[in-house]
């Protein structure tokens, strides 16, 4: 019997020349399109610049009959359009890199360009760098040119296939999911990350939270550990991408700030049980941690925390402290803006020494509004995503956020002041659209309009429009 699999390794040069060629086909029929981001192009490259390894390719190879074949791509068609695009396309690299210097070793020449031998004749070698950010291949080295075309790349060959067994293959192999935003942020936080994972599985996890199995596989609870850690110890530090707060922790934090952060979880898990599971959402878990940190100076028993929580629950959500109650703050769309974070734990403390009948030396710094009379969630459904969850709206205004801290658009700026629900709807439909990546490049092109209807309906029509055209230019 034949062999089903055959494997072999060619070089990378060779591999793109049998796919420009089509003798390798990438229009195999239930492939789905390119879809890698910029930064995922540019790691890629880094890798085979640094000779490291990259999971083979696999091919179906179809029976044509006559003894003739022809392949298909089955799982690596992300990762032959983006070197594709590098090597024969003039794509040029982004300074989205976690690494960008190469270093690689070059023959040693004279002003003229002659080979400098030493006495006995034998070459002399130069240990080089070359930092890869913004270029393409022809900028790269002879030495880096050659490094990129004569990387072998291994090649697994499914033979003796038809067209459903191909189409089989491919939803075998592509059934993996890559990893979300937060599994990933683990990765910048190795020092702390096996404590993190136990913590995130102490008692408040297991009974005060109401169990999700998706957040629970998608790296939601460790995230919620380290943003605790925070929130507690290094709000003036918040950052708004998890990356960035898990690479501070890495560097500023330490066992004991963990410790403590396991420690208050079981205390209030000892007190509160299962009751409060609707305040103890995963968005405002690091909020609760800030509070009780907080209550642990009042020298009152841990009893009178969840005392508070029933206070809360029962009388004192729709309670105006400095412009803000509970219920107001809940709807406010977002998870990661310090200045929302800051909000909630000032005002619940507020809320929690007042019952108390304790003085509060911390004053909430008020946001002005941003309620309208039209929820955002409505307004995107509407306008954007009919399908839209609050918590896809927490993510489109996280993206905002993002977006404009990463321009310099500071939150008194008029474009969002006064279009805060236009923006988020308009990120929606950027993301419906596979457009998100334009949306920052629109947003520095449109981030210094002044003047803005009062309606946000005419808002989003216009920097809808602005938004296509720029993106369909």
């Amino acid at each position: 019997m034949a062999k089903k699999v055959r494997e072999q390794a060619i070089a990378l040069s060779s591999y793109l020349k049998s796919v420009n060629s089509e003798d390798i086909s990438e229009n195999q029929d239930v492939q789905r399109m390119f879809c890698w981001d910029n930064g995922a192009i540019n790691e890629l490259i880094y890798t085979v610049l640094n000779e490291d390894y990259i999971p083979p390719i696999i091919l179906g190879e179809e029976e044509l009959g006559d003894n003739l074949t022809q392949q298909y791509i089955v799982d690596g068609i992300q990762r032959t359009t983006a070197l594709n695009k590098f090597r024969h396309m003039n794509w040029k690299t982004t300074k989205s890199f976690e690494n960008s210097v190469i270093q690689y070793q070059k023959k040693r020449r004279d002003e003229k360009g002659h080979l400098i031998k030493d006495e006995n004749g034998s070459i002399l070698w130069d240990n080089c760098e070359f930092d890869i950010k913004n270029k393409t291949y022809e900028q790269l080295p002879d030495e880096l040119k050659k490094k990129f075309d004569d990387y072998q790349i291994r090649i697994v060959i499914h033979q003796n296939c038809n067209m459903m067994e191909i189409s089989k293959l491919v939803r075998r192999y592509n059934r993996n999911k890559s990893m979300g935003s937060n599994q990933k942020a683990l990765t910048w936080i190795p020092t702390y990350a096996r404590k993190i994972k136990n913590i995130a599985n102490n008692e408040f996890y297991k009974n005060c939270v109401t169990y999700s199995s998706a957040k629970r596989k998608n790296g939601t609870y460790e995230q919620t550990v380290a943003n605790s850690v925070m929130t507690v110890f290094h709000m003036d530090d918040w950052k708004k991408n998890p990356k960035d707060r898990n690479e501070f922790i890495e560097d500023s934090s330490s066992d004991e700030e963990f410790n403590t952060i396991n420690t208050y979880g079981n205390r209030i898990a000892k007190v509160c049980g299962e009751k409060f599971q609707n305040l103890f959402v995963f968005k405002d878990i690091p909020v609760w941690f800030a509070v009780f940190h907080r209550f642990t100076k009042l020298g009152l028993e841990d009893s009178k925390f969840a005392e508070f929580l029933d206070e809360l629950v029962n009388n004192l959500h729709n309670k105006v402290v400095d412009g803000w109650s509970y219920d107001m703050l809940d709807k406010e769309p977002g998870t990661s803006d310090k200045k929302l974070i800051q909000n909630k734990i000032n005002t619940y403390i507020s809320l929690m020494l007042e019952m108390f009948n304790l003085k509060n030396p911390i004053k909430s710094r008020v946001l002005e509004s941003k309620n309208s009379n039209e929820s955002t969630l409505s307004f995107v459904q509407e306008n954007a995503n009919p399908e839209a969850t609050d918590e896809d709206v927490n993510a489109y205004s996280d993206l905002v956020d993002y977006c404009l801290d990463h321009n310099g658009i500071e939150v008194n700026a008029p474009i969002y002041q006064q279009c805060q629900t236009a923006l988020i709807a308009l990120m929606a439909y950027a993301c419906e659209n596979e457009n998100e990546d334009k949306f920052e490049e629109w947003i520095n092109k449109y981030k210094n309009t002044k003047k803005f209807s009062p309606s946000q309906k005419v808002n989003y029509d216009f920097m809808k429009r602005s938004f296509d055209k720029m993106a369909n230019a």
